[in-house]
């Protein structure tokens, strides 16, 4: 196991986006998305334990997961403090995604998903594929508590983690997808409000680069719509304001009427792989020195990281005066959240 958790590792460190349902009242999306937060950090427990996901049903009820160490593995936010721990049994969580705070779910290895009810952590489902039982659950994403995705994947014949997963329960049933002409783990998967359609990210991982693919599900068929072989820049999706926003290399772009629009090209900016988002109006933009932000018509910095290179963010939360971002210093091993409050 431990070969196939470095090799999933790779993903993590490529991408990540992690978006939070919250019950709050919307925000106006015909205004610019406001700058004027004040930034608090918390440092997290567990050297070298970087944090890859992390979900919220509000900004009092924040959890992130390390699958480096297990007595940190789970952690969680009160509205005043971070609390980290290990559960018995529940091993390497690679996920995390929730629709409330007594439904949440986390993916861990071999195949497992546990569920936290409120007073525990309990296992939910143990799945297999193929008659593999080495799943990854690398991602999870859903629209209910009686609808909701697992994705990832186990390792072919040369140990990479490129046969694909993708979980689906819904009415009570698991049923697993046919991902035959997919190659690669399954990174993310959301369906566009607008047009109904499932939109997924797939990496494929080779011995000497690896390639980000963007596919649309539709009625059992998947059509490729784009390729990017990793170098600086990468091929993203993300969900924002229940649409799917893609990120073609130095490319915001949306789906309209089968074709990509661009939303907002980065070119000749520091931007790296990631975005998060409200709306159109306001995007958070993971920079290689920081956290930017595009507000409908220009781009300004949020704040700056403290040391450079190697630090990333890797996954945020948003709510509508909150804002919560997962910032990993590969120099110190520390874990950090930079949590953002507007004034």
């Amino acid at each position: 196991m431990k070969i196939i958790l470095k090799l999933f590792l790779l993903a993590f460190l490529f991408l990540n986006v992690q978006s939070c349902n919250t019950t709050e009242p919307p925000i106006d999306d015909t205004q610019p998305g406001r700058r004027d937060y004040v930034w608090t950090v918390d440092t997290l427990d567990g050297l070298n334990s970087p944090r890859f996901r992390m979900w919220g049903s509000s900004p009092s009820d924040m959890w992130t997961i390390t699958h480096s160490a297990w007595e940190v593995s789970i952690s969680k936010f009160d509205g005043s403090e971070w609390a980290s721990y290990g559960v018995p049994g529940l091993i390497n969580p690679f996920s995390i995604y929730g629709f409330s705070n007594n439904n949440i779910f986390t993916g861990a290895e071999n195949g497992k998903i546990w569920k936290f009810d409120g007073n525990g952590w309990n296992q939910f489902a143990e799945l297999t594929k193929d008659g593999h039982s080495d799943i990854v659950f690398d991602n999870m994403w859903g629209e209910s508590t009686d609808n909701f995705f697992a994705i990832g994947a186990y390792p072919d014949s040369a140990g990479l983690g490129n046969n694909r997963v993708i979980a689906n329960y819904k009415n009570h049933n698991w049923s697993m997808f046919n991902t035959d002409r997919l190659k690669g783990i399954v990174e993310h998967l959301y369906k566009n409000k607008t047009d109904g359609k499932i939109y997924l990210q797939v990496i494929k991982f080779s011995n000497t680069y690896d390639t980000t693919f963007i596919y649309e599900y539709n009625q059992g068929k998947y059509t490729k719509l784009y390729t990017s072989v990793w170098d600086k820049y990468w091929a993203n999706i993300s969900l924002i304001n229940n649409e799917v926003c893609f990120v073609l290399r130095t490319e915001i772009a949306r789906r309209v009427n089968n074709k990509f629009q661009t939303v907002l090209k980065l070119d000749n900016t520091n931007f790296y792989q990631r975005i998060w988002g409200r709306n159109s109006k306001d995007i958070f933009l993971n920079m290689t020195d920081g956290l930017a932000h595009y507000n409908g018509s220009d781009i300004e910095y949020l704040f700056y990281f403290n040391i450079t290179p190697r630090t990333q963010i890797y996954g945020a939360a948003l709510f509508n005066n909150d804002a919560f971002f997962l910032v990993y210093e590969a120099q110190t091993g520390l874990s950090l959240v930079c949590h953002g409050i507007l004034k």
